[in-house]
């Protein structure tokens, strides 16, 4: 292929790789009069080998002995370098280094908030207890929950947890298919277990629903095969990218440490801030109908340094996570876009080059999408505190219900868009909006969903989770029942850690296999926004996704193509 259809278009706006609000209706994909203006069409093109009446794009096959990407053909190749006046490709020229910096207000109000929140965790921790964290040279029978043993145990969650995700990384690359079908089957099984020992434990309800689950999601099976050879497909390529690029793992494992200090940080300040505010607390004493006194405490600073530290919580490890995101976007993007260029990519580091980025340019609009979420879950997080605090009214109850039921949906709906959204901040350097309008453009005039629904991918992650969780679990457990803390004498401590080394590792799972996430997400993008990218760097998926969905790939016009 000599067009430019394995190349995203201009961004005349300071982008990085261009703008997709050239392809088709440029009102599909935002105003080209008023943010993204198309690129002029070279005449060139206008005796492509398109045909508007065959409605699709067709892949050329790849050359014998090469199953994965290969250049154009050396007269098509010739042809281009006539057509253009020089032996680069069109997409290094549109390679934008110095994009515009992306809704930096957000950034800057993160950073302020940031700092304030660190003024407060160091005047909270410093009001823990003196006897914490000293070391008295053994592990057994600790005293003070906030100690070293307590801290080599969460060491030691972490370090597991690690481990376990990248060999759960390796057998996905290694047997991508195989891995789809145990998933599947290991989800069936799940439920079906649980709601036999809810059965067995009594609890009729839940043990009902969950059996019930079981069994129609067992019988989904006959529908959902199908879906397997595609959704191999996209993980083995997914994975190979990975492998090209093995810097997305390093960046992975590197934001996982971030993120789990920063819970810890975050997780001492909120103890400590227990004994610091107490001094702001102020009581009255009052006499109640039958005339006896009785004393009621309030200390509304408290409160609002709570809510302060939840929100902080939220956003700032949203930012994290969502860095991360773009930071592989970014990686998957230069792949699809670039690969193939005989000049090579348009910098030496890629990953590098795309966690720069993430951090300068697109940081304002990483921190506006983040805030998005991390309000609603504040939100949420004082919904339930609320009904922890008032199970006697039952009407109260009831709307708290609904209300954090409510809040739930639009939180997911918002974080698939921000999802998908973070691939177009990061392919093209857009403004949070933006990007967030072109996503629903994507989604709804591609019919992206679809392929979204039907991959299998989700599921093959979810299991790892929850494996990952399961083995932390028991090492936590292991852990504290063989040093037998002081502190635990009673067991009432053993519940609680195992809970929190269930959460933690699943967590850290998610974020460290955030590259197959990503770029299973970019993938898609890249697949709506230029599907001759696609067709020229991973044929065999262009040709599973045309003949499974060929409603995604055809009639998309290209920038080459414009006009015709």
């Amino acid at each position: 292929m000599h067009n430019n259809g394995g190349y995203p278009p201009q961004d005349t706006g300071g982008g990085y790789y261009g703008n997709p609000g050239s392809y088709g209706n440029t009102g599909s994909y935002g105003n080209a009069n008023n943010y993204y203006q198309p690129p002029q069409e070279p005449q060139h093109y206008e005796q492509n080998q398109y045909n508007p009446s065959q409605n699709a794009y067709q892949a050329a096959p790849p050359p014998p002995g090469d199953q994965h990407h290969y250049p154009p053909p050396q007269q098509e190749h010739q042809q281009f370098q006539s057509s253009m006046g020089n032996a680069e490709y069109k997409a290094a020229k549109q390679y934008n280094p110095t994009p515009k910096f992306r809704d930096l207000w957000a950034a800057i109000l993160f950073l302020v908030h940031f700092a304030l929140f660190v003024v407060m965790a160091a005047l909270f921790v410093r009001s823990l207890p003196s006897s914490a964290f000293q070391h008295s040279g053994q592990l057994r029978y600790t005293k003070s929950f906030y100690s070293w043993p307590t801290m080599i145990m969460w060491l030691c969650v972490l370090l597991v947890s690690i481990v376990f995700s990248l060999v759960y990384l390796g057998l996905m690359q290694m047997f991508a298919g195989q891995m789809l079908v145990i998933s599947f089957w290991f989800a069936v099984v799940s439920m079906i277990g649980t709601g036999i020992y809810y059965l067995a434990a009594k609890i009729w309800f839940a043990g009902g629903i969950m059996l019930i689950f079981g069994i129609f999601y067992a019988l989904m099976w006959f529908s959902w095969r199908h879906r397997i050879p595609f959704s191999k497909v996209v993980l083995e390529a997914v994975c190979r990218i990975t492998r090209r690029f093995p810097s997305t793992i390093v960046v992975s494992v590197a934001f996982l440490i971030i993120q789990a200090v920063f819970s810890a940080f975050w997780s001492l300040a909120l103890a400590g801030s227990f004994k610091y505010m107490e001094k702001y607390q102020s009581c009255s004493t009052h006499t109640d109908r039958n005339g006896r006194q009785y004393q009621s405490c309030s200390n509304a600073l408290q409160i609002l340094s709570w809510v302060y530290m939840v929100l902080s919580y939220y956003w700032t490890s949203s930012v994290i996570l969502n860095v991360l995101h773009t930071t592989i976007c970014g990686t998957f993007g230069t792949y699809f876009f670039f690969e193939g260029n005989p000049n090579g990519y348009p910098t030496k580091h890629v990953t590098l080059s795309s966690l720069k980025r993430a951090m300068t340019n697109s940081f304002g609009s990483i921190c506006f999408g983040s805030l998005v979420v991390a309000i609603i879950q504040t939100i949420r997080a004082l919904a339930h505190s609320m009904r922890a605090q008032q199970q006697d009214n039952c009407a109260l109850q009831m709307i708290l219900c609904c209300v954090d039921c409510i809040l739930g949906c639009i939180q997911g709906i918002v974080e698939f868009f921000n999802k998908y959204a973070y691939v177009e901040v990061a392919l093209y350097g857009k403004p949070f909006i933006q990007a967030a309008k072109d996503t629903w453009s994507i989604i709804e005039d591609r019919g992206v969903n679809m392929i979204i629904n039907d991959c299998l991918i989700g599921n093959v992650l979810q299991m790892g989770a929850f494996l990952c969780a399961a083995v932390v679990a028991l090492v936590a457990w292991l852990y504290i029942t063989i040093t037998k803390p002081e502190y635990n004498v009673n067991g009432s401590y053993t519940a609680p850690i195992i809970i929190a080394a269930f959460v933690i590792a699943m967590s850290m799972f998610m974020v460290l296999l955030k590259c197959i996430d990503s770029g299973t997400a970019t993938t898609f993008v890249c697949l709506a926004e230029d599907p001759e990218a696609m067709a020229y760097n991973n044929p065999e998926l262009f040709a599973q996704v045309q003949q499974t969905y060929p409603q995604v790939v055809r009639g998309v016009r290209t920038p080459g193509f414009a006009g015709v």
